[in-house]
């Protein structure tokens, strides 16, 4: 249950970029799985193949289709020239197979960051709209903007880093089965010229080279995630949030706060709610009306229920007035409501 909650939340919080880096995670595990049965069932089958060969079993089954036809051209094909044609073409038909798939991962691992730089400016864009609503009043309204790119990063990176690292195995066991395949081909090359006699010497170097021309394994390029566009945006953010903290007061407007000697510090976070001394209503460095003073408090309460209120009121502010800021914040379901004040 505690898993499924993660996931939801994750979800929830980190925006609609997570549905596709989710599935092409899933996507991306299917074919690694896919891939270590499929190198699990052609090892086991090399293995029968060998076996086959050494101890002339009747049964001539290796429980892969291409071993069995492999099998069945050597026995009708005796001579050096039939059994390197045999060994070439399956060759030529195996290695495609085993690398089929692997250029698909590698594209999802580099395309899973790429749709978390999407979400990083998808959040950037939805925390610059919340912005130009509400303006710099309290970076509390900007926290879901800030998450969802956050998030959204975080959570394709992860699946491009775990991605290329089962990559990186699914290749190395690829490597080795082929490098032992193109092995056990010049052995069965080699013996069939050795049984051929002496009268095909002369053509023993040319079959030699034409059996192992699809045995080498190809050169291929590791996908690498490309880290600039991650950091160009982490800098943009770092100056935008270095700006914008030198532009932040309180509650978006000058007030001169009442003063007592008993006022404390409050260390916690809290949404302010500001009051002029001409009575209008502030939130978030934008003027509010009394109804949308309660819409925005019952938003934050729905996310925070226990998420305290701070009135920021002008001294010379009508007390009527705070009343009903005040009235307004308790139908909201603010549970916890405060007047904000100077040290005398």
């Amino acid at each position: 249950m505690a898993v499924w909650e993660v996931f939801s939340s994750l979800f929830t919080e980190g925006g609609w970029v997570l549905y596709p880096i989710f599935a092409i995670s899933v996507y991306t595990w299917f074919i690694a799985s896919g891939k270590l049965v499929q190198y699990r069932r052609v090892s086991n089958a090399r293995k029968r193949f060998l076996n086959i060969l050494s101890t002339k079993e009747v049964d001539r089954r290796t429980g892969y289709s291409g071993y069995d036809t492999l099998l069945a051209r050597l026995s009708e094909h005796r001579d050096a020239a039939g059994v390197d044609r045999s060994v070439s073409e399956f060759v030529s038909d195996i290695s495609p197979r085993l690398n089929y798939g692997l250029s698909t991962m590698a594209a999802c691992i580099v395309v899973a960051p790429l749709l978390g730089l999407l979400g990083t400016i998808s959040g950037m864009n939805e925390m610059f709209a919340i912005i130009g609503t509400f303006g710099f009043g309290s970076p509390t309204i900007m926290a879901s903007g800030i998450s969802m790119a956050l998030k959204a990063t975080l959570t394709g990176l992860a699946v491009a880093v775990v991605a290329l690292f089962f990559l990186d195995q699914l290749t190395s066991r690829k490597t080795a089965l082929l490098a032992a395949i193109a092995n056990d081909a010049r052995l069965l090359v080699q013996k069939a010229h050795d049984a051929a006699g002496p009268e095909q010497t002369i053509k023993r170097k040319d079959l030699a080279v034409n059996s192992s021309h699809h045995l080498l394994p190809e050169h291929e390029e590791k996908p690498e995630i490309n880290l600039a566009p991650f950091v160009d945006t982490i800098m943009i953010l770092l100056i935008f949030f270095v700006v914008t903290a030198n532009l932040y007061v309180e509650t978006g407007i000058d007030v001169t706060k009442p003063k007592a000697q008993s006022a404390v510090p409050s260390s916690q976070k809290a949404m302010l709610v500001g009051i002029t001394r001409e009575g209008t209503c502030h939130v978030y460095g934008r003027q509010v009306t009394l109804d949308k003073l309660r819409l925005l408090v019952e938003q934050e309460a729905a996310k925070q229920p226990d998420l305290p209120v701070v009135i920021i009121a002008d001294r010379e502010t009508q007390t009527g007035k705070t009343v009903e800021v005040m009235d307004q914040c308790s139908l909201g379901g603010a549970q916890k409501i405060s007047i904000a004040a100077g040290k005398d």
